[in-house]
Formats: structure tokens, C-alpha cells, sequence
């Protein structure tokens, strides 16, 4: 399942470097397309006093285009070679989003520092947005080197998303590592009493994740050669998937699905993928099946 049509968002930051040689390579890989989008965008204080921003306009974006041009002389140092240059002004995240649904890419791949309070911004303001958003798969890249990723982590509820999660896990695992994990997270029902559920119950659906586990164990084993272990914890879905990447340190890479089975699009989004991928110290691939 290589990506065709990759779409890398930068803001030339040292966190979109990194975003953009992984894009490169993912490109290469593959053969295929790389966009490089850049977006500026003057806040509305600076846009209240026309007078003042409108000589700015052209500055800014001479600037931000010979920007984009290092980036493209990057990119194809780093391997690509069918490179498209981008620039827009708005709000990123929409930018962003809009030519993702305007244009098929199957991929698009954006740089966090994934850091808390004031530093998260660009994770706040943009990746997750984009995430939550995007038509397509989303490649968070977060202090890894571009490398093929031979230890892969992929959650799966048992949905159609985590089936598609682990497809992609499939096709992007290289052999010579630990393989894929796939893991289950029990979430126990809350009951009104507030007590917990009683054994026997617990048992039963550890039981069930167990024999679930090894059906798609089995179906994945037709799809790579690589090693394959399964893992089921109990607990909230994105700390069981933390835990467990904090158990295996030589994880380089998270392939999670983007909908659960709540019926609501964007609770497991909201509760997990985006947990994961603020939290996580590797590289959160969020697969999506392209709208």
C-alpha cells in the first residue's frame, strides 16, 4: 500500500524538516507525488489596520517562497523526485485540509513537538485540527530520522478503521525488526454503583478480545511475513495504547485507525488517536480510508 499522492505541510520550523525528509522518503519509496504546501497567515490585529499589512502581502510571500524553493532542493536530496510547490494564506489547518479534499492524496504528513501548554501550539493549533479534519491518512512525525519502520505498534478495536490501520501496518512494516503488535484495550463497562465488574465478566471478555485477537492475527499473517505478537490490556483505550509503547522502547512507529464503533465519527478520534499522537514519542500514523 505504498503512498502515491503525499501532501507535506511545513512551516519551515525544525519539526517540519524532519516531516518533510519522511515525506521525501515515503515518496521515493513509493514513486510517488510530493506537494509541499507552506501557509501564511498575518493574525487579525495586523489585518485590522489595512494601511499597515498590505505592504507586508508581498514580502511575506517573496519570503515564504524562497523558503519553499530550500524545501524542494531538501526533498529532492532526500530522494524525491516528483516535487510540487504550494503556498497559501489563511488559517493553516483549513489551507491544509481544503487541498487535501480537493486533490486525491492518500497521504499527508505534518511535524509536532507534541510538547504541552505554550509549546504545543503548533500539535493545537494545526496537527490535531488536521487530524481530526483531514479526507485522508494523516503522518504525525516527531523526533525520528526518516527510516523504515521495523517495530510497529497498531491498536485495534475490531472495526472496519482498525482493519484498514492494519492493512496499512502490513503494507509499511520492513522486516529485520519485532514486527507489528497488534494490541486490544478492554474498556470495562462503568457501572452506576460505581463498583467495579465482577470477575467472572472480566474473564469473559478477555476471553472473547483473545479469540478476536488471533482471527485477525491470522488474517494479517496473509499479509506480511514479518513477526507478528498480540497484546490485550485492560483500562482507557489511549492509556493502554501509551503503556504498551512504553513497554516496547524499540517501537518506531503507531498505525492507528481513525473511527471506532460509538456510532459518533470522531469519539475514538477525540478520545484516542489524538491522545496517542500528543503523547507519544514516535511517529502516529492516523490511517484513514480516503473520502
Amino acid at each position: 500500500m505504498p503512498f502515491k499522492k503525499i501532501l507535506c505541510a511545513t512551516d519551515f520550523s525544525a519539526g517540519s524538516e524532519l516531516a518533510l525528509r519522511t515525506a521525501a522518503h515515503l515518496a521515493a519509496e513509493s514513486a510517488g507525488e510530493l506537494t509541499i504546501l507552506h501557509v501564511w497567515h498575518l493574525p487579525a490585529v495586523a489585518l485590522s489596520a489595512d494601511a499597515f499589512a498590505a505592504p507586508l502581502y508581498p514580502a511575506i510571500s517573496d519570503a515564504a517562497a524562497t523558503e519553499l524553493a530550500h524545501a524542494e532542493e531538501h526533498a529532492r536530496l532526500a530522494g524525491a523526485r516528483d516535487v510540487t510547490l504550494r503556498l497559501a494564506n489563511g488559517m493553516a489547518w483549513r489551507e491544509i485540509t481544503d487541498l487535501l479534499g480537493q486533490q486525491a492524496f492518500d497521504l499527508c504528513v505534518v511535524g509536532t513537538h507534541g510538547r504541552t501548554g505554550l509549546g504545543r501550539v503548533l500539535l493545537g493549533s494545526v496537527a490535531e485540527k488536521v487530524i481530526r479534519h483531514a479526507p485522508c491518512s494523516v503522518l504525525a512525525v516527531r523526533n525520528a530520522e526518516p527510516q523504515p519502520y521495523r517495530t510497529v505498534l497498531c491498536p485495534v478495536d475490531f472495526s472496519e478503521s482498525s482493519r484498514f490501520a492494519m492493512e496499512t501496518a502490513a503494507a509499511l512494516t520492513a522486516p529485520g525488526g519485532l514486527g507489528i503488535t497488534l494490541l486490544h484495550v478492554i474498556e470495562p463497562p462503568v457501572m452506576y454503583s460505581g463498583r467495579p465488574l465482577d470477575t467472572p465478566y472480566m474473564q469473559l471478555l478477555d476471553s472473547q478480545a483473545r479469540e478476536e485477537l488471533t482471527r485477525w492475527e491470522a488474517t494479517l499473517r496473509t499479509l506480511t511475513k514479518v513477526a507478528i505478537r498480540t497484546s490485550v490490556r485492560v483500562g482507557t483505550a489511549g492509556a493502554g495504547v501509551l503503556d504498551e509503547l512504553d513497554a516496547q522502547t524499540a517501537t518506531d512507529l503507531v498505525v492507528i485507525g481513525s473511527e471506532g464503533r460509538t456510532g459518533l465519527s470522531r469519539i475514538i478520534l477525540g478520545s484516542v488517536a489524538e491522545k496517542v499522537v500528543r503523547h507519544a514519542r514516535t511517529p502516529v500514523l492516523v490511517a484513514r480510508h480516503r473520502s
